[in-house]
């Protein structure tokens, strides 16, 4: 199965397809249910005379008609859009058959059908397409067996038995037109299709399609005929078969119905399941969207505590006429008041023999004052500068 989905991939990539990975998904799961079925790349000719190469399923699917399996042959091309757009789809009759036309199957083999009509990108697949043809052909059987020529299916006086005394036989029974069914096992490989509806009103089955029948002899043996020397069919005769064919009828609706329910349960089952699926994943995103809400809840609270902090900060110090520059910053041990007060008096220092500087350029004092000032600042600058060392080094600061 890998070995044919990389073939299944590679067959759509040489194609040209859009959406190569969900075609391959749809197409693998009808392969996994129907092994009747191949695949391949042909091209195709439009109505307008263009052609493309698509990818097409082809091969036979079971259809249940009378109580019978028959393998009908059909053919599915996959537009290089799909699946945004439907397929188109064909029965291909064997030489042996001949197309039944009918309101879902056209003279040319094109399958018309409601599901192809309403293909839905998100919600259709082939597998429902094909439990779809299979519930429809077992309605309308889309194909019957070509006659035999020169064999006669059935005797001229087919119907009742005939009985040893000549002058007591049974008149013939209607006959259908039924041509014969294909011998299982020849030429084709396929099961032996029903034939067409005959001209007839009488309804004939074939010979080699058993029905149910809860009486053991549904038409009288001729030697109970023969006694009462009459040559027609009684009441309870045709009551007898009249109920066989009623019975008949009413199990193959139930089998055709109970088959639909199934179809339509199965569709039901795979939507539930992708609706927990989406549950889960939203369930999951509102799992994350509360948390996050609450976070931000959170933050938003410790926001509008700091705020009303520094609002409350804000009129303290509005309400004060001033501030004491020495009270402003305060410390939380002797040493680093010590270290903070020898910093400040450097600075001063700094600040003092810069502007002895300015002076002396400016001429406002001369050079033996201003060098008197800087050798008694310069000697305090280095006395601060060594007690901050001793501070830093005392308090365990970096430097």
């Amino acid at each position: 199965m890998a070995g044919q989905e990389e073939a299944v991939r590679l067959l759509l990539v040489k194609a040209k397809y859009r959406n190569v990975e969900a075609t391959k998904k749809d197409a693998m799961r009808v392969f996994r249910e129907y092994h009747g079925l191949t695949h391949l790349c042909e091209d195709y000719v439009f109505n307008d005379g263009s052609s493309k190469n698509l990818f097409r399923l082809q091969g036979t699917i079971p259809v249940n008609y009378k109580q019978n399996t028959y393998h009908i042959p059909i053919c599915i091309i996959l537009m290089d859009t799909h699946p945004n757009n439907a397929p188109m789809c064909y029965v291909k009759p064997t030489p042996e058959m001949h197309i039944k036309v009918s309101q879902y199957v056209d003279h040319n083999g094109k399958i018309y059908l409601p599901y192809l009509h309403d293909w839905q990108p998100n919600s259709s697949d082939l597998l429902s397409l094909i439990q779809v043809m299979i519930m429809t052909f077992g309605d309308f059987m889309p194909v019957y067996s070509k006659p035999k020529q020169n064999s006669a299916p059935y005797p001229a006086n087919f119907g009742m038995p005939q009985a040893s005394n000549a002058g007591s036989a049974y008149p013939p029974y209607p006959t259908t037109g039924y041509p014969p069914y294909p011998a299982a096992g020849g030429a084709s490989n396929f099961v032996p299709y029903p034939p067409a509806t005959g001209a007839t009103n009488s309804p004939g089955y074939p010979m080699d399609m058993p029905m149910p029948n809860p009486y053991s002899t549904p038409y009288p043996p001729s030697n109970t005929n023969a006694n009462n020397g009459q040559g027609t069919i009684t009441d309870e005769h045709i009551r007898a078969s009249l109920l066989s064919a009623v019975e008949e009828k009413m199990w193959r609706r139930i089998v055709e119905r109970v088959n639909q329910r199934q179809a339509e349960l199965d569709t039901l089952k795979r939507t539930k399941q992708e609706l927990e699926e989406g549950r889960s994943k939203i369930e999951s995103i509102v799992s994350s969207l509360e948390k996050e809400e609450a976070d931000l809840k959170r933050h938003l609270s410790q926001l509008n505590d700091k705020k009303d902090e520094l609002d409350k900060s804000l009129e303290a110090f509005e309400r004060k006429d001033g501030i004491d520059v020495d009270e402003a910053v305060s410390t939380t041990a002797p040493l680093y008041r010590q270290l903070l007060n020898a910093y400040a008096e450097e600075a001063a220092t700094e600040d003092a023999i810069y502007y002895l500087g300015e002076a002396l350029r400016n001429s406002v004092i001369d050079l033996e004052t201003f060098l008197k000032h800087v050798r008694q600042l310069s000697r305090k600058q280095f006395v601060l500068r060594s007690l901050m060392q001793k501070c830093r080094q005392k308090a365990g600061l970096a430097g």
